[in-house]
């Protein structure tokens, strides 16, 4: 326990004062993904589109399955379906005449890897969509299998092919830790299998405390296979459920959901050792909580920047802030620095000087393209909007310019100066027409005779 304490120590160390690079992760197991869960996005990966087999991990799908035309709380008598299961599997936990409730057969299926629980619900999932007590197993299982990998396909998995419900060994039953990526983000976001999944064991009866006439009941007492949830050997604090699985040909296997902050993960390790498999995980959640987060990229209305507007309309300024529209928030490495470049459309470019506008432009108008990036990949785009209208200089605009300059200013004290040069010119112009028109009068009394009589 010691060494486990202290390998934890030395890895945490290591992440906090480091920005780990995915492909620098001593990972053990052959394949490895991790994405984070309601994105999907990758944040590491070895080896995540190689066919591989994955045991038990299969169980996840089969409880999505399962989840999807079973209730809960249906009362399933065990029948001849469980015989013959092959060596080396979670078997006799059942028997037949038992009555069990499909919720127990879940916990059965995600808590203790039941495969005889698979090969049930399999069974039970036919017969409720035939309606048909009277399917039997053999007639069930290539028609769940149908059911899988549909469900598969339609989550995006197009790399798996499951041939049974619970992982058995087979060429034929693969997928790649890309696949279990997503489906193991299908399971966690459905509230009760992470639930049944993150339980650290479960005691109680086969009907799980429900009455029912003349049943065959039993008592069970289960511990999980995840050895990452709390009181196992390996725990890990913020781990919330997930599936084991091991076959020789599989090796060990384990899918992983994580919740820390804000930001949810799910961990594939497949082809990896035992404990391997636990510090392999470990060594993922811990490298995607310390170097990822959910990070404000933009807000909406922003200021993105001020340019220059060449040849405004007389009055109005001569910049123009230019806006975001829409606010994005994206998960992004700690380490990565946001940057963003303002593509302006051609129409609006003054030509031959670069982010100098010309009108005319409304407000609101998208005036070009932001482009943020964030370690030379591009986040998102959004438009570049203009803040205000920018109106085009032309002889009118400069009329309407200079008429409503003196409309405003006419009757101002800033317009006393004015009108007392314009009343002193007009005052020196009648001043001096008056003078004018005195002259010539005098000059024609001066002029003047009285007519003689004779």
């Amino acid at each position: 326990m010691r060494k486990k304490i202290v390998f934890s120590l030395l890895i945490l160390f290591f992440l906090l004062n480091t920005t780990v690079l995915a492909h620098e992760l001593p990972l053990q197991a052959y394949a490895a993904i991790l994405v984070e869960q309601t994105t999907g996005q990758v944040l590491y990966a070895r080896n995540a589109h190689i066919p591989m087999y994955p045991a038990s991990t299969t169980k996840m799908l089969t409880a999505l399955v399962a989840m999807q035309h079973l209730d809960m709380d249906t009362i399933v008598v065990v029948g001849p379906e469980i015989r013959n299961m092959p060596a080396g599997f979670a078997t006799n936990l059942h028997v037949e005449g038992e009555t069990i409730a499909v919720e127990v057969l879940l916990k059965a299926l995600l808590i203790r890897s039941s495969n005889e629980a698979g090969r049930i619900l399999a069974l039970e999932t036919i017969r409720t969509i035939d309606n048909n007590p009277n399917i039997t197993y053999a007639e069930a299982k290539p028609r769940f299998s149908r059911l899988m990998n549909d469900r598969a396909r339609a989550l995006g998995a197009l790399n798996t092919n499951f041939n049974n419900p619970y992982g058995l060994h087979s060429e034929f039953h693969v997928t790649t830790a890309y696949d279990l990526a997503i489906i193991g983000r299908a399971f966690m976001a459905e509230p009760t299998l992470a639930e049944i999944s993150a339980m650290p064991g479960f005691v109680g009866d086969s009907l799980g405390g429900r009455s029912f006439a003349n049943a065959n009941v039993r008592d069970y007492s289960w511990t999980n296979t995840n050895q990452m949830l709390l009181g196992a050997p390996f725990f890990h604090p913020y781990v919330t459920g997930g599936r084991t699985g091991f076959t020789t040909p599989a090796g060990h296997c384990f899918v992983g959901g994580a919740y820390h902050n804000g930001l949810g993960l799910v961990a594939v390790v497949l082809y990896s050792q035992e404990p391997d498999r636990w510090a392999d995980t470990r060594m993922l959640l811990d490298y995607g909580f310390f170097n990822y987060a959910f990070t404000t990229v933009a807000t909406d209305g922003m200021l993105l920047k001020t340019v220059e507007i060449q040849n405004p309309r007389l009055g109005d300024p001569y910049h123009l802030d230019i806006h975001l529209y829409g606010g994005q928030t994206a998960l992004l490495n700690r380490a990565q620095d946001i940057t963003h470049e303002i593509i302006f459309d051609p129409i609006f470019l003054y030509p031959y000087m670069a982010d100098t506008l010309r009108g005319p432009i409304e407000e609101g108008d998208a005036v070009g393209t932001v482009v943020f990036s964030a370690g030379g990949e591009t986040i998102f785009t959004a438009p570049a909007v203009a803040a205000r209208a920018v109106y085009e200089r032309t002889f009118d605009s400069d009329m309407d310019y200079y008429m409503s300059m003196i409309l405003d200013n006419i009757f101002t004290r800033r317009a006393l100066p004015y009108w007392i040069a314009f009343v002193g010119t007009v005052l020196g112009f009648v001043g001096i027409a008056l003078a004018i028109s005195q002259r010539r009068r005098a000059k024609r009394e001066a002029n003047w005779h009285p007519t003689r009589r004779r």
